[in-house]
């Protein structure tokens, strides 16, 4: 069978390696996380931003970090720390998102002006 490369330079790719590299299909992930299985998928197609509340099933399931699934860096340095402290901080879901959208803007941002 012909393996086929993942691109990690997404976040729906990373999702879907550290997905593959702990040995779990798409319908075991789901179920962990309580989301439906084409949910997931359209999350390792880059299809769907995927809310905090799930990047955070995420990162524990995976024993790492939101930056890392988000940004493909696993640095933990004040900021990022900060930065996780306050998105633990919001209850509301939807301000949550909009808070990861901004952040996701401000991050793209920073490499088109790098």
């Amino acid at each position: 069978m012909k393996k086929t490369a993942i691109d990690i330079t997404t976040i729906g790719g990373r999702i879907k390696a550290k997905r593959i590299e702990a040995g779990l299909s798409q319908e075991k992930l789901a179920e962990m996380l309580m989301i439906k299985q084409n949910t997931l998928s359209n999350y390792e197609n880059n299809s769907h931003d995927v809310p905090t509340d799930v990047l955070s099933g995420i990162s524990r399931i995976f024993n790492t970090t939101p930056s890392y699934i988000i940004w493909g860096s696993c640095e933990e340095d004040d900021w990022t720390t900060e930065v996780r402290s306050l998105l633990r901080n919001i209850k509301n879901p939807k301000v949550r998102e909009t808070a990861i959208k901004q952040l996701k803007a401000l991050a793209e941002m920073d490499e088109a002006l790098s």
